[in-house]
């Protein structure tokens, strides 16, 4: 064989011997190496609830019930009170408030510049109760005695109307939880029969509304 033949002989060769080599090492590494895993499955997340009803002051829990407060003929220096219960039922808790909604009237004698809400007045006690099976009627009974005061002796006007001035009673996660509220009301004087005699035939409206953030 000429020495050119065996030139282009080791050529042909030398390609096939690189890809022999490399497939070897290839495989030796592979088959050298070891391995192992481990994983966790399934992992999840999901929210938690909030849930609020009250009894209207009586024994059934609804979303929304009628008014606890139908007064009338009401009369300077008069004054009641009211009991109310709010039961927390969701998977959360947080803090629980009072406040109220929008307050309207009408005047009968036709003078829009009274404000009745300016003369009626309230305090409110709120109690967590000892039991979710606890309840606490209109007139108070059951009502117990070491309570909060979260609002006291305000008019209605100036009554807490958002849930971040409102005052704020704590509710635990994960427990059924109910709260007695006391509402006192008493229609305030002013003095002056100039102020005072305009409030005749006058009434005032307003809802009550509790939030759990």
């Amino acid at each position: 064989m000429s020495t050119t033949t065996r030139k282009r002989a080791v050529r042909a060769v030398a390609p096939v011997a690189g890809l022999l080599a490399a497939g070897l090492l290839v495989w030796q590494g592979s088959y050298a190496a070891f391995s192992a895993t481990t994983d966790n499955t399934d992992d999840a997340w999901s929210t938690g609830t909030m849930a609020l009803t009250n009894n209207g002051g009586g024994t059934a829990f609804a979303g929304s019930t009628t008014a606890l407060f139908t007064e009338d003929d009401l009369n300077f220096g008069d004054f009641a009170e009211k009991c109310i219960t709010v039961e927390s039922n969701g998977s959360l808790g947080g803090d629980l408030a009072l406040y109220r909604g929008t307050v309207t009237g009408a005047a009968a004698n036709g003078d829009p510049s009274v404000v009745l809400g300016n003369q009626l007045r309230l305090t409110v006690d709120a109690a967590p109760l000892a039991s979710a099976t606890d309840n606490v009627a209109a007139d108070c009974t059951g009502f117990p005695a070491l309570a909060t005061t979260v609002v006291n002796n305000v008019t209605l006007n100036a009554f807490p109307s958002a849930y971040g001035p409102a005052a704020k009673v704590a509710v635990s996660d994960g427990a059924t939880t109910r709260v007695a509220y006391r509402i006192s009301w008493t229609l305030q004087s002013t003095g002056s029969a100039l102020t005072d005699n305009p409030l005749q035939g006058y009434s005032v409206v307003a809802d009550l509304n509790w939030e759990l953030q």
